[in-house]
């Protein structure tokens, strides 16, 4: 089964997640769908994501129904979303929502890294890194770290 959104059939662990509304639930379920076809698609997912700490492929990771993505109404700007690696849960931010469902799916490939073992702190790039190599940035914003405000990738931007 693949990880699982936050619908009302879970009690977050995580002080201020809750579940997601009906209508944040269509921009969630087409980020999934995407997902699961970009991984499919694009092999540089799993290879990146193999690269990062805990080794994990983004595959394994999307079809571990032990993380739990909860919408996290209290993060606060300039974050999208936050992962928690102690209880692998994700929340995501109404931000992401107000962006759209292309930021629903970059946050939600960000925080997988993050869970995946990429630094949260200290302006270490490798979560916003995954976006990339999962093909929402263009080749000129990785090498030239010159942000393209069309696409989701932000070179610039570590947590």
């Amino acid at each position: 089964m693949p990880f699982q959104f936050n619908i009302g059939d879970h009690i977050s662990l995580q002080a201020g997640f809750t579940n997601f509304d009906s209508a944040q639930y269509g921009q969630l379920k087409w980020s999934r769908n995407k997902l699961f076809k970009m991984v499919k698609n694009n092999p540089s997912c799993d290879a990146y994501f193999r690269s990062l700490p805990n080794s994990r492929t983004l595959t394994s990771m999307i079809n571990d129904d032990s993380i739990w993505i909860s919408y996290g109404p209290g993060i606060e700007a300039p974050f999208y979303g936050k992962a928690y690696f102690d209880n692998g849960e994700i929340g995501i931010a109404d931000r992401a929502f107000r962006m759209g469902r292309w930021t629903v799916l970059a946050t939600i490939i960000h925080e997988l890294a993050h869970l995946n073992g990429a630094p949260g702190h200290g302006g270490d790039t490798r979560a916003e890194e995954a976006v990339y190599h999962c093909g929402l940035g263009t080749d000129k914003e990785y090498f030239d770290l010159v942000d393209d405000p069309r696409t989701r990738y932000n070179p610039n931007y570590g947590d």
